[in-house]
């Protein structure tokens, strides 16, 4: 990772690479380093990104009307409440 990235945080990194790199490295993340993970990339549509999230982050990602927010699940909630986003806390 850090050939390609500069780490900002430990385990926050931040690079600009094209679309193959990004897909190669989702890729090696998710099916050799298997650890809970969150990609956000530029994106041609209506917000400017997309998000991709693999194992348990502590954040969800919500498609709210094509519109996507990251939530943090409240301990309260069930999964069924998960998909209802009115009363969701979002950062």
């Amino acid at each position: 990772m850090s050939r390609l990235a500069i780490e900002i945080k430990a385990g926050v990194f931040v690079a600009t690479i094209n679309a193959r790199v990004r897909d190669e490295l989702w890729k090696r993340m998710t099916e050799e380093w298997r650890n809970p993970c969150i990609m956000i990339f530029s994106m041609n549509n209506e917000q400017g990104f997309e998000i991709r999230t693999f194992g348990d982050p502590e954040r969800e990602v919500l498609d709210f009307d094509g519109l996507f927010l990251l939530a943090r699940p409240s301990e309260n909630r069930t999964s069924d409440d998960l998909s209802e986003v009115d009363d969701t806390k979002i950062d």
